[in-house]
């Protein structure tokens, strides 16, 4: 039987994977790692094999990956430390004899003309990988189409508009969950090592057609502000949100430095998101989740309009 790593089981995706997987095989299979793992004892209660794994700590990563084979690296939240901590993970893996490691990671990765800061975790943490000499398969996400729902429409709703400096360039959001079953896709089946999947949902939008289309779902208007880099910045910088990842967000109402924000504006301004695949379909064997649908999920929760 083939043993399965999913390492931050603890968390969203790495739960949301778990469950699909225990849903698919023997639970058994299964070695889901955290830094808390109280929090999958519902898991562990299944037959699920839960440890304890601290990416900060190396010691606590051998006895944690002991007897896996294949590895969903999901990539931690900490930026500007993460790369450490991914390596530490990967060495660790190596050792322990796991022969396949999936990453999430993001997509234009390679390109290294990509503006935006998420690359340089992602390309560090890719090339570690591949040097490891095991068998790899990345999964390089386009932007979750739950942080539109999650983070940007309650603002824009609450407001009646919001500025971006993302210009015409073009996003086909993904569903988290699109990429949680790609993930487990890969992780139960064969034929995936040493493939980069594009992970993609199924339409194109411009950041104006995206906050038309809250609007719309919102039923109050919203402008759109079209602004310079700097002026994000002074926008981020308005709400208290902290320019880089390393200061405290402790008080912003965004869980993303504004430095992260707004070179991620660049990058879609610059065509690095203009990427639409059939991964997700070929992966899973369902059609991604639109954009609307995800949002769907989330409109109950927006705030009441400015104007009312």
């Amino acid at each position: 039987m083939t043993k399965i790593i999913i390492s931050g089981a603890s968390g969203q995706f790495g739960r949301a994977a778990a469950e699909l997987l225990l849903a698919s095989g023997p639970a058994e299979r299964l070695i889901l790692t955290s830094r808390t793992p109280a929090k999958l004892a519902d898991l562990a209660a299944r037959g699920a094999d839960v440890r304890f794994a601290d990416f900060d700590d190396a010691a606590s990563l051998d006895a944690a990956f002991a007897g896996g084979d294949r590895m969903l690296l999901i990539s931690t939240a900490r930026v500007g430390s993460r790369v450490q901590q991914h390596q530490a993970a990967i060495d660790a893996a190596a050792r322990a004899g796991v022969r396949h490691i999936a990453y999430t990671s993001f997509l234009n990765v390679d390109r290294m003309d990509n503006p935006a800061i998420v690359t340089l975790d992602h390309r560090a943490t890719e090339d570690a990988v591949r040097a490891s000499g095991l068998a790899w398969t990345f999964l390089r996400d386009s932007q979750y189409a739950e942080a539109v729902g999650m983070a940007i429409a309650p603002l824009a709703v609450q407001n009646g508009r919001v500025p971006g400096s993302a210009g015409d360039g073009r996003v086909a959001f993904v569903s988290r969950d699109d990429c949680v079953a790609c993930a487990a896709a890969v992780l139960d089946g064969d034929g995936h090592e040493n493939q980069a999947y594009d992970l993609t949902g199924p339409e194109l939008f411009t950041f104006p057609q995206t906050i038309a289309l809250i609007a719309r779902m919102a039923g109050t208007p919203i402008e759109y502000v079209r602004v310079t880099d700097d002026g994000m910045f002074d926008y981020f910088d308005s709400l208290g949100v902290p320019r880089h990842a390393s200061d405290d967000p402790s008080a912003a109402p965004i869980p993303w430095s504004s430095d992260d924000m707004v070179t991620f504006e660049q990058a879609i301004r610059e065509g690095f998101l203009d990427v639409r695949t059939d991964c997700v379909e070929r992966l899973t064997g369902r059609p991604p989740r639109r954009l609307e649908e995800v949002l769907e999920d989330y409109r109950a929760s927006w705030p009441q309009p400015a104007a009312a």
